[in-house]
């Protein structure tokens, strides 16, 4: 049978009742220990592993396998795996130049074959790799073996990747993926410049770690605000209206963590409005898939109270809004 998104639609529905509910989630935070965590897992048929990390790692995986098996085109996926090329590009490229172990690093699912980043970075051939990250890879190499400056040589790889994420949305030309890429990435910089502001980053940095290709984002604004200091860049965050700006920096004054919990809900209900009552188009597998990233946040979160017998109030307030 050919792939179809009227297909893909029907089959995702159909799996939709196997994600997380909110009982699922009230279930886990009763747990004490990790041993009974795993064990919901796996009674769940969330995944196999001897920790909770492989564990989620099986089930995105498995679920990364189930969409290739019914969308007609993977490729819209991508901008969920540039970010894990990234990672990975980073993780060899210090790696090797630290002599340090980084295969068990490697993110999954990705686009760029793992060995394919070895090789570039070993024979200095950066053109295996996609164009996008290819230039960014190498001025990260260079920057890390002659100046040790990690936080810059990451800020090239990041930055060329939202520039693939963004690129990739727009050429789907689907509006739910354009508008939850640009929010996510909006938010990106935004992260990056406060953390810039809070650690007195130079100007150069700056404009190399900061993303010019989203409309409500002025880079060049935003470096002249930022040398008046983090006040001065809050309130001028406050006054951009694009993606509920002054709500996130409400939640900023009263914590990062708030904000983080915000910009990410921000995200899931975009994805419950576009995504859970779509009939046509990539949106159902789409919003599947961010459901189980979703479900992932909320394992880790939770995995970390238990393993440091934190508050179970604590742990609730820090779960992000789910997709079910």
């Amino acid at each position: 049978m050919p792939k179809t998104y009227e297909y893909s639609f029907g089959s995702v529905r159909a799996r939709e009742k196997y994600l997380f509910t909110n009982a699922d989630i009230e279930a886990m935070l009763s747990f004490n220990s990790i041993k009974e965590l795993k064990a919901f897992l796996r009674d769940k048929g969330y995944g196999e592993g001897e920790t909770v990390d492989e564990i989620i790692r099986s089930n995105r995986l498995e679920t990364f396998e189930y969409l290739k098996s019914i969308v007609p085109d993977i490729s819209v996926f991508d901008v969920f795996l540039f970010p894990n090329d990234a990672h990975n590009i980073k993780s060899v490229i210090k790696g090797l130049l630290s002599g340090s172990e980084y295969k068990n690093l490697c993110l999954t699912p990705n686009t760029i074959d793992f060995s394919a980043i070895e090789t570039a970075v070993k024979e200095n051939n950066y053109s295996l790799l996609p164009e996008g990250f290819s230039d960014s890879a190498e001025k990260a190499y260079e920057t890390l073996a002659h100046t040790t400056d990690a936080r810059k040589a990451d800020a090239y790889i990041d930055k060329a990747c939202m520039k693939m994420q963004l690129e990739k949305a727009k050429q789907t030309k689907n509006e739910f993926l354009i508008d939850y890429v640009s929010t996510e990435i909006f938010y990106r910089n935004v992260k990056v410049a406060l953390r810039a502001c809070k650690t007195g980053a130079d100007e150069e940095y700056c404009f190399d770690a900061l993303f010019d290709g989203i409309d409500a984002f002025d880079v060049k604004k935003v470096v002249s605000v930022l040398k008046d200091g983090i006040e001065a860049l809050k309130d001028y965050f406050s006054s951009v209206k694009a993606y509920s700006c002054p709500e996130a920096m409400e939640k900023f004054s009263s914590s990062p963590s708030e904000f983080e919990k915000f910009t990410e809900n921000l995200l899931m209900k975009k994805a419950k409005k576009a995504c859970k009552k779509s009939g046509s188009g990539p949106e159902a597998a789409l919003g599947f898939y961010i459901a189980r990233l979703g479900e992932e946040k909320a394992i880790h979160i939770i995995s970390v109270g238990i393993e440091t017998n934190a508050d179970k109030l604590l742990t609730r307030e820090r779960l992000r809004e789910i997709y079910a």
